[in-house]
C-alpha cells in the first residue's frame, strides 16, 4: 500500500463520537495493518546540535511540539468553508424552516436515526417541545433574522480560532524514510552541522504507547476539508453538546499536508495525551535511537559530545559525506569510530 491508497482508505473512514470499542478497533484493523504494511524498518530524525537536542538523545527522549510551531502555517490547519457554512445556518435560520419543522412534528414524524446519533435524547424533545410551543411563526420572524445575525457573527469570530487552536491539543515529532536526502540535511540539521536518529518503531507498533501514534503524512495539492468537525467544536462553544461526527477528523487534518512537501517522505510520531491549550507546547516520548549519523559539516568538538553518549546507549554511529564520484544528488554515510 502507497501513501495514495492509504488515504483513500484513512479517509473513508468516520468513526462517531461513543462508537462502542468493538466497532471501533473494526474500524481501526485496515489501518493499523496497512500502517504495519508501509513503514519501513527505519526512520530518521534529523536534528540541530544544541542543548535540547542533545538532553532528548542522552535522555532517550522524542521532544514532540504542537503544530503551532511548524515552519508551514497551512500545516495541520483544518480547513473550512464559511461561506458555505454560513449558507447553510442562513437556509435553516427561517420562518419557512420553523413553519416546516411544527408541521412534521405535528404529523407525529421524527428525526432519522442517523440524525439522532449526534444529539442526545435529551436535546431532541426539548428542541420538538420548544418548536410544537409556537403557536403563529410569523410572530418569531424578527427574533429569527436577529438570532440568525448573531450566529453568523460568531461564526467569523470563532471558526478561525477553533482551526488554530486545534494546533494545540496534540504535538507531534517528525521522522523522514531517507537519511542521504540533500535537503532534510539542510533544512533541520543545520546545513550539515547537525546528525540524524535512526530508529525502529515497530517494536512500538506490537506493543502500544498509550495515547501515542505514528502514521504516514498524506501529500496532496488540494486541502481535506473537515467543516463538519470545526462545526461540531464550534457548538461545543455555543453550549450544544452534540456528538463529534467524526473523531478521526482531527488526525486526518494533521497527517494531510501539501504535495510541495512531498520530498520530505514524512512520518509523524503523534502524541493525543489529554491536554490543554496553555499546557507546555512539548511533551516527551521515551524511545531509543538505534543509530546515529553525523552531518558532514558537524565540528569535531559536537561530534565527540555525541559519540560519548552513542557509546553508552551502544549504538551504531556513521558519518556523513560527500562522495565525488556518485552520479546522484545525495549523501552516503559510512561507519564512524
Amino acid at each position: 500500500m502507497d501513501r495514495i491508497e492509504f488515504a483513500k482508505l484513512l479517509n473513508s473512514i468516520t468513526v462517531v463520537e461513543g462508537t462502542p470499542s468493538g466497532e471501533l478497533d473494526m474500524l481501526m484493523k485496515p489501518i493499523v495493518e496497512a500502517i504495519f504494511q508501509m513503514m519501513p524498518n527505519k526512520l530518521f530524525r534529523f536534528r540541530t546540535f544544541n542543548k535540547d537536542t542533545f538532553d532528548a538523545f542522552r535522555s532517550g527522549m522524542i521532544y514532540a511540539v504542537t503544530a503551532d510551531k511548524f515552519k508551514d502555517p497551512y500545516d495541520t490547519l483544518p480547513r473550512y468553508d464559511i461561506e458555505e457554512i454560513k449558507k447553510g445556518v442562513s437556509a435553516i435560520m427561517s420562518c419557512q424552516t420553523l413553519e416546516w419543522l411544527k408541521d412534521w412534528f405535528e404529523k407525529g414524524n421524527d428525526f432519522s436515526e442517523q440524525f439522532k446519533q449526534y444529539f442526545s435524547d435529551e436535546m431532541i424533545e426539548a428542541f420538538r417541545t420548544k418548536i410544537l410551543s409556537i403557536e403563529n411563526v410569523k410572530n418569531y420572524e424578527s427574533r429569527v433574522e436577529e438570532c440568525k445575525r448573531e450566529i453568523m457573527s460568531s461564526i467569523e469570530i470563532f471558526f478561525p480560532v477553533i482551526s488554530e487552536t486545534s494546533k494545540k491539543f496534540s504535538t507531534t515529532a517528525c521522522f523522514c524514510e531517507e537519511v542521504q536526502n540533500i535537503l532534510m540535511w539542510s533544512h533541520y540539521a543545520g546545513s550539515h552541522k547537525g546528525f540524524a536518529l535512526e530508529y525502529n518503531f515497530r517494536p512500538m507498533l506490537e506493543k502500544p504507547i498509550k495515547n501515542v501514534g505514528l502514521f504516514p503524512v498524506i501529500y496532496r495539492e488540494e486541502r481535506l476539508d473537515v467543516s463538519s468537525y470545526i462545526g461540531w467544536a464550534y457548538l461545543q462553544i455555543m453550549g450544544l453538546r452534540t456528538k463529534n461526527p467524526d473523531t478521526f477528523a482531527s488526525i486526518k487534518a494533521i497527517l494531510h499536508k501539501s504535495s510541495v512537501w512531498s520530498y520530505e517522505k514524512e512520518w509523524r510520531l503523534i502524541d493525543f495525551s489529554p491536554r490543554e491549550i496553555t499546557d507546555d507546547r512539548a511533551s516527551a516520548i521515551p524511545y531509543e535511537p538505534v543509530a546515529i549519523y553525523y552531518g558532514q559539516h558537524m565540528s569535531k568538538e559536537n561530534k565527540l559530545e555525541l559519540h560519548s553518549i552513542a557509546q553508552e546507549k551502544g549504538i551504531r554511529e556513521y558519518e556523513m559525506y560527500v562522495d565525488y564520484a556518485s552520479p546522484v544528488y545525495e549523501m552516503r554515510w559510512r561507519e564512524k569510530y
